[in-house]
């Protein structure tokens, strides 16, 4: 039956862009809402009914993956270098050098021209760094997956890295497998609109957007945890939950898209052939069996999901600190292996004050935490080494 896309309801849509690289017409494009979530918008007088969008929508059908059965690792670069400037254990910049190493490309988030996250592709191992690094906010996927396909099908190697429905949203507008495709889905708590991250770094910046060089939001001069750094005017200030607004409502799960309150893909699967994340919590059991790792330097929660996975994960295994471990221990700290986000009270007044308010609201409802702040500044001066001693006698 002939059809084109129709989001009736915000959460039926995750904004992975299929639709729009799958349109022949160039019928479809992404447009903000009132938060700033990109939604799909049809030009009817483009459009033929062909349905091809409607197919490929990862909200549509089922999508099987790798559910339980995926091996569990912690990880982490021997490359101080490479693991310094990555948010975690540096597993993506191996998996990534090797692809390169091959004459292959890699896809991922990166920051673009007027301060947006969208999806691009390299070729060169000097242009890796854009795409590394958390980027807590949904990146625009533009027209990626066609620039992948094009790759691919001329039989380059592509790593292609998203949150779970990007990958789910690329395998369903490829329309097939590829044997010369590693994807990688992150281990996602969810994601805010670019327009609520625009606001709070024109707050940050007192309005001088056009100063700000870099926006880490896992900065390891900080150690590893989630405190990140602005360059402005050429001077680095710390940019975390004490500071901002955005990242302290990121941290709380309070201001997501509504998909992501009802994300599909905990339960039906992993979507990459490896999933990355970190791995928080690592017990001391773990960090010993890798060797000579310095935990405040980050460890990377891999799962190996697909044998396309595991051939990979071959070809870097001497690049790597890393163990075996168990999904159980990998879920305790990351239970977006397991469930969704799960929106409180507060999302709802924070979402619907922003669309009415504008950044104000954020403002608002930030003041009110304050015995919250104290508290998170409170445990920031513990020493790491002391709260992984605390968590494990806790576990």
């Amino acid at each position: 039956m002939k059809d084109c896309i129709s989001i009736e309801r915000p959460e039926q849509c995750c904004g992975c862009g299929a639709c729009v690289n799958i349109c022949p017409r160039g019928a479809i494009t992404m447009k903000e809402d009132a938060a700033g979530f990109l939604y799909p918008t049809v030009e009817q007088s483009l459009c033929v009914q062909c349905g091809k969008c409607t197919e490929v929508c990862v909200f549509a059908e089922k999508l099987k993956g790798a559910n339980g059965d995926s091996a569990v690792y912690a990880a982490a670069i021997r490359d101080r270098e490479a693991l310094m400037d990555s948010s975690s254990g540096g597993v993506f910049t191996a998996l990534a050098n090797a692809v390169l190493a091959k004459g292959g490309a890699v896809f991922g988030a990166a920051w673009v021209d007027g301060l947006t996250v969208a999806h691009i592709g390299v070729d060169d191992p000097a242009q890796l760094a854009q795409l590394r690094g958390s980027k807590y906010v949904q990146s625009a996927t533009g027209d990626a997956f066609r620039q992948a396909e094009k790759l691919l099908k001329d039989g380059k190697t592509v790593f292609y890295v998203g949150t779970p429905c990007q990958i789910a949203g690329l395998k369903a507008y490829l329309g097939k497998p590829y044997d010369n495709l590693l994807t990688a889905d992150l281990v996602c708590h969810g994601v805010p609109s670019m327009k609520m991250l625009r606001d709070d770094l024109a707050n940050f910046s007192d309005g001088r957007l056009d100063e700000i060089g870099t926006v880490r939001f896992r900065d390891k001069q900080y150690g590893w945890g989630v405190k990140g750094s602005v360059t402005l005017s050429g001077a680095k200030t710390k940019y975390d939950a004490g500071s901002s607004p955005y990242y302290f409502y990121f941290l709380k799960g309070e201001v997501y898209r509504e998909s992501c309150y009802h994300c599909r893909f905990p339960s039906e699967g992993r979507q990459g052939d490896v999933t990355l994340g970190d791995y928080w919590g690592v017990r001391q059991e773990l960090l010993d069996k890798m060797g000579s790792v310095d935990a405040d330097l980050g460890v990377s929660c891999l799962l190996v999901n697909t044998e396309k996975g595991r051939e990979w994960l071959a070809s870097i295994e001497s690049t790597l600190s890393i163990t075996p471990s168990d999904r159980q221990s990998a879920e305790k700290r990351n239970k977006q292996l397991t469930s969704a986000s799960v929106p409180t009270p507060e999302h709802e007044t924070l979402r619907d004050g922003y669309i009415e308010k504008g950044y104000a609201a954020f403002q608002e409802g930030y003041k009110k935490h304050g015995k919250e702040h104290l508290i998170r500044a409170a445990k920031n001066m513990i020493p790491s080494k002391i709260k992984r001693k605390l968590n494990e006698m806790l576990s």
